[in-house]
C-alpha cells in the first residue's frame, strides 16, 4: 500500500477526551476520489481522511492504494493519532466492521 500521510504540526497537540463544556471530541473518517486528479497510469486518486468535527480541518489522510480499499486503510489512518481515548470516531456504513469496532475499543475511542 502506498501511503501519503499528512498531519499538521498543530495536530500533534490535538486534545482528546472531553472539551471544557463536557462534550467529546469527534473525528469523521471518510473517503473521496479526487475529481480530475489521476496518476501517470490513469488511476484516479482516492483518499481516506480523518477530519475534526468542530473545525472541519483534516487531521490526517491516507492514499488508498490501487490494490486495496478504505476498509484496509482505516486502522493505518487512525494509527497516526497518538491518543484516541475519549474521542468519538464517526464513519459511513462501509466501516461498520467488527475489526474496526475492536480496534477503536482497544484504543479507548467511542
Amino acid at each position: 500500500m502506498t501511503a501519503t500521510r499528512w498531519t499538521g504540526r498543530w495536530a500533534a497537540g490535538w486534545p482528546t477526551g472531553a472539551l471544557a463544556d463536557g462534550q467529546l471530541h469527534a473525528v469523521a473518517v471518510d473517503g473521496k476520489t479526487l475529481r480530475g486528479a489521476a496518476g501517470p497510469t490513469g488511476r484516479k486518486t482516492h483518499l481516506l481522511a480523518a477530519c475534526d468535527h468542530l473545525s472541519g480541518l483534516v487531521l490526517a489522510q491516507l492514499d488508498v492504494g490501487e490494490k486495496t480499499n478504505e476498509i484496509s486503510c482505516f486502522q493505518p489512518l487512525l494509527e497516526t493519532f497518538a491518543d484516541l481515548a475519549g474521542v468519538v470516531v464517526t464513519s459511513d456504513a462501509m466501516h461498520t466492521q467488527r475489526e474496526h469496532a475492536s480496534y477503536l475499543f482497544g484504543r479507548g475511542a467511542h
